[in-house]
């Protein structure tokens, strides 16, 4: 009996050793929606673990479990297995991934600020510094955590030995179950699934607000709501709303200047919080002024000084933005009331740039866009409801996708460019930039190409690579590299009803966008217009996957691929070797090999013999054919017939013999028997 029919049906079976029990909830692990529960290993039930079970709308980051397995420090909790996983509860396939359970206890509860029982001089030695050499990690290896934040960072009570742990980060999209207190104002205003790939910047700004929380001893900020913090941090910058009247030490409250700056550019990096615990004193960054309009502009019923706060706003009432630039109130006012030719050279960008599609009033979300960006370039991408960073909009496509939500307005996003324009305000190196600007435009093509490895499914893949695939034909299933695919297919398969072309646009789509170069040997056949190359092209790359996921057997599968394949057979003309080929490839069914099935459809030296023995066979009656046909020409001339009477005589009586053993070759060829 294996170990998952043994388990009560609570309980379930997770990788080689480890049961998770559905009924022992972990809330104090959860990250978002992705849900905590307890776990166990199969061989001792003492040791405990904890299972962090994330839907695919959530897009856990399975490509980094690896990235992050390689990180060493002991601060980090210990992730032991991650995979797909059938959840009975919703009966889906879910994601899981199982860590160590002996991390202690939250610092904060979920939602509140909480006060730890540190003292002042014990945050460097139990906080900053362990957190000093994650982020150092991170860094050095190219991972953003993304949940950075006091109640996903534990501790064991009364034990100032053990170092505090990092909680979990891989089952949710980086960033997208922050709190908006512990996210720069440019990514806590976008949607949540819109913030991106995350930095380690963020991170970095993520532990200067961690840390702030544990040394101020008011709490203002509870009193705030989360808009109300943000326009403060849009308004008088992060460092200045999180301080205000805090009475801190001055040389914690030089970290937290260098942590907080909004300006990522000029934020501190992983070195610099290195310098500052070795007591080098750094030159203080200076906190950017914005710059004050000398009278104010009324919008939407409030009155702004400020083009940075205006911008925040202007998606609120589009239509007014419409009226006060048709009246010209807008435009006085950012050209004469701000001092700043660098806003109005925006400003003028824009306004050329919303030109090109005509009406103002009938490209209204265009406008807003330009307009907001031209006031202050750091903001995210606002477009008709949507918020998102350049690196954001990938994971918000991939979740309407989904959820099957219309997409029309994200092929606008894409067609109109707007993506491209939002690099303006990223302050990354020409090379990076280009890169992007390039899958941007390899997605514009994509929108208008016909092929199945392009549409909008090739988009959705290319921008958000840890998307899995939305095939319809695995709704259900957590499909999201070569083994899953097969082993799904295979379920499938046993169940009946499944077809042999198996690979559709999401399918093509999502391995097309992984791994092109792998794909390309086999597109053709997936495009053809012909079924038996179609079927043969699908039998063909699974096979390849097999090889590759190093599966034994998938004998469902091949059962399929079986039934589908009598007019792939027809290649061969020699009815013997076409039997022979049969049955070899049947058999090869029969032990669910692939691999074996693929090579004998598509055996080159069979099919080759095979081939010149039929084109001899039909060069040898097509030369008879001609002989015959001079002969009746001959025949038909009554001038000469009596005179070549007797030589007429003699090659019909040749052209009858060939031509009997001809034909008899030919047809002893197609029937498979020999006679030489």
């Amino acid at each position: 009996m294996s170990k998952s029919q043994s388990l009560p049906p609570e309980q379930i079976a997770f990788g080689k050793d480890l049961v998770i029990d559905t009924s022992r909830r972990l809330p104090q692990f959860d990250n978002g929606d992705a849900l905590a529960y307890e776990a166990y290993s199969a061989r001792n039930k003492l040791k405990k673990f904890v299972a962090i079970v994330s839907d695919i709308e959530n897009i856990p980051r399975w490509t980094f479990a690896a990235t992050y397995k390689s990180m060493n420090d002991v601060s980090f909790i210990h992730l032991v297995h991650s995979d797909a996983v059938f959840w009975p509860p919703e009966q889906k396939q879910k994601f899981v991934f199982a860590y160590d359970g002996d991390i202690g206890t939250a610092l904060v509860a979920e939602g509140g600020f909480g006060e730890t029982s540190w003292r002042h001089p014990d945050i460097v030695a139990l906080f900053i510094e362990p957190m000093a050499r994650m982020l150092m990690d991170m860094r050095d290896k190219g991972f953003c955590h993304g949940s950075i934040r006091p109640s996903n960072i534990f501790c064991f009570s009364g034990n100032n030995t053990r170092p505090v742990v990092l909680g979990d980060s891989l089952s949710v999209q980086a960033g997208s179950t922050q709190p908006a207190l512990f996210l720069p104002p440019s990514k806590a205003m976008t949607d949540p699934m819109g913030r991106g790939l995350g930095s380690i910047k963020d991170d970095i700004y993520a532990f200067g607000v961690s840390l702030f929380l544990f040394l101020r001893k008011n709490d203002e900020l509870s009193e705030l709501g989360d808009e109300e913090v943000l326009r403060r941090k849009v308004e008088f910058g992060s460092y200045s709303t999180l301080i205000g009247k805090e009475r801190i030490q001055a040389s914690f409250l030089e970290l937290l200047r260098g942590v907080l700056y909004d300006d990522e550019t000029q934020r501190w990096g992983v070195e610099d919080i290195f310098a500052w615990l070795d007591g080098v004193r750094l030159t203080p960054l200076s906190l950017a002024q914005k710059k004050k309009a000398n009278r104010p502009l009324i919008f939407n019923g409030k009155k702004y000084l400020f083009a940075e706060l205006l911008a925040v706003d202007l998606y609120r009432n589009p239509d007014e933005l419409v009226t006060l630039l048709e009246n010209g109130a807008f435009d006085r006012w950012v050209r004469t009331s701000i001092d700043s030719d660098v806003m109005v050279g925006r400003y003028e960008k824009a306004l050329e740039r919303v030109s090109s599609l005509g009406d103002l009033s009938k490209n209204v979300g265009f406008l807003v866009f330009h307009i907001t960006m031209a006031l202050n370039p750091m903001l995210p991408v606002r477009y008709k409801g949507l918020c998102f960073t350049y690196d954001g909009f990938g994971a918000l496509m991939a979740v309407a996708a989904y959820k099957e939500e219309d997409l029309g307005l994200f092929k606008e996003v894409l067609n109109l460019n707007i993506l491209d324009h939002a690099l303006i305000s990223e302050n990354m190196v020409q090379a990076m930039m280009l890169t992007v600007i390039k899958q941007y435009d390899s997605c514009r093509v994509y929108l208008t190409g016909k092929k199945l490895e392009q549409g909008v499914e090739r988009c959705i893949y290319t921008l958000c690579p840890n998307m899995p695939c939305l095939s319809p034909k695995v709704r259900g299933s957590f499909v999201y590299h070569p083994k899953s695919v097969l082993l799904t297919f295979e379920a499938l398969c046993k169940q009946g009803g499944q077809i042999a072309i198996m690979m559709d646009k999401h399918f093509v789509a999502f391995f097309a966008a992984s791994d092109s170069s792998f794909m390309n040997s086999y597109l053709y056949d997936f495009n053809s217009t012909d079924k038996n190359e179609k079927i043969s092209g699908n039998l063909h790359f699974m096979a390849a996957l097999q090889k590759q996921s190093q599966i034994d057997a998938l004998p469902a599968m091949a059962g399929v691929f079986l039934g589908a394949l009598s007019g792939v057979y027809e290649a061969y003309k020699n009815t013997e070797t076409r039997k022979s080929v049969q049955d070899a490839v049947a058999a090869a069914a029969q032990a669910g090999d692939l691999v074996a099935m693929s090579s004998l459809i598509d055996d080159s030296d069979a099919l080759l013999r095979d081939q010149n023995g039929f084109r001899i066979a039909t060069s040898e009656y097509r030369i008879l054919q001609n002989e015959y046909n001079q002969y009746n020409k001959r025949l038909a001339n009554k001038k000469t017939y009596g005179l070549t009477n007797g030589h007429d005589a003699a090659a019909v009586v040749s052209w009858l013999v060939s031509t009997t053993i001809t034909v008899i070759v030919v047809l002893a060829f197609i029937s498979g028997n020999r006679i030489f």
